[in-house]
């Protein structure tokens, strides 16, 4: 019998293919009704946001330790290369951009649950060097992270949309401004 967990890995697999993540698909490949899926997941948006956000807390995760040994705003910097460097490499991601931009877009750069939680872990990175006396922010590190955070998607969705090689070098030129 099929859980809630198996509709997570089921999609999860589905959106590393490249493939479309559908409902009607899904339900039928784990023997249960749509409703049940819907119930156990909250829809198609709320699912991909899951996904996506799962997959990027595991490069986030490894990120922040892998410049642990870094301090202040060249900590910060140096995560957030990483991250992104991660991101546009991502197949899976780049397929979605494609083949949904519309829904990619809408999903991933409005207030809602994938971005609040990218900001809370900019957020949390810089207090982090705050709290260790590496990195005294010039304001508030809510809305600092809140603005790095839109000038990654602006550099990294933008670009790949238009087809264009994303602008790493330069939005991390920005993102040290905002920081130092």
């Amino acid at each position: 019998m099929a859980s809630p967990p198996d509709a997570y890995a089921a999609a999860t697999r589905t959106y590393l293919s490249g493939q479309r993540v559908d409902m009607r698909e899904l339900a039928r490949e784990l023997d249960i009704s749509r409703n049940t899926l819907y119930r156990w997941t909250g829809g198609r948006e709320r699912l991909l946001q899951d996904v996506i956000w799962a997959l990027s807390q595991l490069v986030i995760d490894d990120v922040w330790a892998r410049t642990a040994t870094l301090s202040g705003a060249d900590r910060v910097v140096e995560a957030l290369r990483l991250y992104v460097e991660t991101v546009t490499g991502s197949e899976a991601l780049q397929e979605f951009l494609r083949n949904e931009t519309y829904a990619a877009l809408r999903l991933l750069t409005s207030r809602g649950p994938f971005q609040d939680k990218l900001v809370a872990e900019v957020k949390r990175l810089a207090d982090e060097e705050a709290a260790r006396g590496t990195y005294v922010p010039r304001g508030d590190t809510g809305l600092l992270a809140y603005a790095v955070v839109r000038l990654i998607e602006g550099f990294v969705y933008n670009d790949a949309i238009v087809q264009r090689e994303t602008a790493i070098d330069e939005a991390l030129e920005v993102i040290r401004l905002l920081m130092d």
